[in-house]
């Protein structure tokens, strides 16, 4: 890729697994994290698949970042993934489990850690996720969730109003959405 416009670059080999950058969804992820990332930034990157989302956040200049898939090849492609684009390994860590059933890989993760909760799915499991992401997210971090189909955006607004979220951004490319959203005020609390 030539890059005329001094932008980072960002390489991919996606193996065996999900993930290559050029879909919609995750392009709109992509735009949020060019918003939210920061030098501080602790991410976590739910069903990371190649490790496109994680990666690019370390590239933006986050501090450090975690990656889960319930795919287990998800490990090695991320890893490979984030070799090629010059990730040391102390700054990234991936892990493969069900986050939404295993309270062990919930503690793996840790809570109230996250500044950036990225999730590139499908509505059913952001929804799901949704109570496990308020545990997992610092009181004044930012969940982006994609993967949503335009007549799910209702559901998934609905679902994280449910659980203590407020909606800060809803993003449209195409059919897909992407829905930025904080903890409301108080409830990290409460929660």
């Amino acid at each position: 890729v030539e890059n005329t416009e001094n932008r980072i670059i960002f390489t991919i080999n996606p193996g065996h697994v999900f993930g290559t950058g050029m879909h919609s969804s995750t392009q709109l992820c992509i735009i949020n994290l060019e918003k939210y990332v920061t030098k501080k930034s602790e991410v976590l990157d739910l069903g990371c698949g190649s490790g496109i989302l994680s990666i690019i956040s370390l590239l933006l200049g986050a501090k450090h970042a975690n990656a889960i898939d319930i795919d287990a090849n998800a490990v090695k492609t991320a890893y490979e993934n984030a070799a090629l684009n010059g990730i040391e390994k102390n700054k990234y860590y991936v892990t493969s489990g069900n986050i939404i059933d295993s309270k062990e890989i919930q503690d793996e993760i840790g809570y109230d850690k996250y500044d950036i909760i990225v999730a590139n799915i499908i509505a059913d499991v952001i929804i799901s996720m949704a109570p496990i992401v308020k545990k997992s997210i610092k009181k004044d971090g930012i969940f982006i969730s994609s993967g949503i189909i335009k007549d799910r955006v209702a559901d998934v607004t609905s679902a994280l109003d449910e659980n203590g979220f407020e909606i800060i951004d809803t993003a449209y490319k195409d059919e897909w959405v992407s829905v930025t959203a904080k903890i409301k005020t108080n409830q990290k609390l409460q929660g």
